[in-house]
């Protein structure tokens, strides 16, 4: 069966990156940009133009809305980045050796397979580069003008943060609305940032049933919902992210969430909080989940 799609990387993969980039390539200046093919980079012009244009440019900012990295650079200008399912950006050393780029630093950014699917690379002028490696080859970056970034079509119609509601305004969200709560999770449109992993663990944190109607929840389901959504993504944040796919840190090694999750793909385990459930997948629409029928009851 193929019922579980990966989902990588969602909000703590994306807010583990921008953070390790922060560290490393605010106030570089960008020298040069190489990529394998035209496609990635969406805008007239192609890469002939998108490297003209930010070429000489230093690196002011780097951010995050939901799944999106944007990077803002000198200039009304800034790179807009959605790495999609297999995409992650690295920072280190590369060099073509038969076409291929291959890493100057030995470990996981030159040993680790998922790492060597260089697409495109950033230089900047402290001779580092910024490469993304994505398999599947459907990361995109646009450039786009500082006040234009709200209004593209990827962003503009986005729900709120997670980490940034309190209790009430995340309750407000619920109001009204309708539908089985694992799908609303993850609809971008409401609340951004969560896919299949972290809906399956915040569920199972808070004891909710992944088909349970949200018409059907009471105060109290809503209340657990919200403080099992700051805890589980705090803590994959903490974790730097979850590795069971191809989603890696910029130094190219794994995140460590995949080895503490209690649901997502652990089918056919005891419940971790040891109530006598064994873990469950089923198929909601063209997505699973995972969930204990032991304390997850459907409301």
């Amino acid at each position: 069966m193929t019922w579980s799609q990966p989902d990588i990387p969602e909000l703590p993969e994306v807010e583990t990156i921008v953070r390790e980039l922060r560290k490393k390539i605010i106030g570089l200046k960008i020298i040069d940009f190489w990529s394998d093919k035209e496609k990635p980079v969406h805008q007239a012009g192609g890469v002939t133009k998108f490297k003209k244009e930010i070429q000489g440019k230093k690196v002011l900012s780097v951010v995050r809305r939901a799944k999106f990295i944007v990077i803002d650079i000198d200039g009304d200008k800034t790179m807009f980045i959605h790495q999609k399912i297999s995409g992650h950006l690295m920072y280190g050393k590369w060099e073509q050796k038969n076409g291929q780029w291959v890493s100057k630093f030995s470990g996981p950014l030159k040993e680790d397979r998922q790492n060597q699917y260089i697409r495109y690379i950033w230089i900047f002028n402290n001779s580092y580069q910024l490469a993304m490696s994505d398999v599947r080859r459907f990361s995109r970056i646009i450039l786009v003008r500082d006040k234009d970034v709200s209004g593209l079509k990827e962003i503009r119609d986005l729900g709120p943060e997670p980490l940034e509601l309190n209790a009430e305004s995340f309750g407000r969200l619920f109001r009204a609305k309708k539908g089985k709560i694992k799908p609303v999770l993850m609809d971008p449109t409401f609340i951004v940032g969560i896919g299949n992993i972290y809906a399956d663990e915040i569920l199972w944190d808070a004891g909710v049933h992944p088909l349970s109607q949200i018409d059907k929840l009471s105060k109290d389901d809503i209340n657990r919902i919200f403080k099992s959504t700051r805890k589980i993504l705090r803590l994959a944040i903490r974790y730097k992210g979850d590795s069971m796919d191809d989603y890696r840190l910029p130094s190219g090694e794994k995140g460590g969430y995949q080895n503490i999750q209690k649901a997502y793909q652990q089918t056919g385990k005891k419940c971790a909080r040891k109530d006598g459930g064994v873990i469950t997948r089923i198929k909601i629409g063209q997505r699973s989940a995972h969930f204990c029928p032991k304390h997850q009851r459907i409301a």
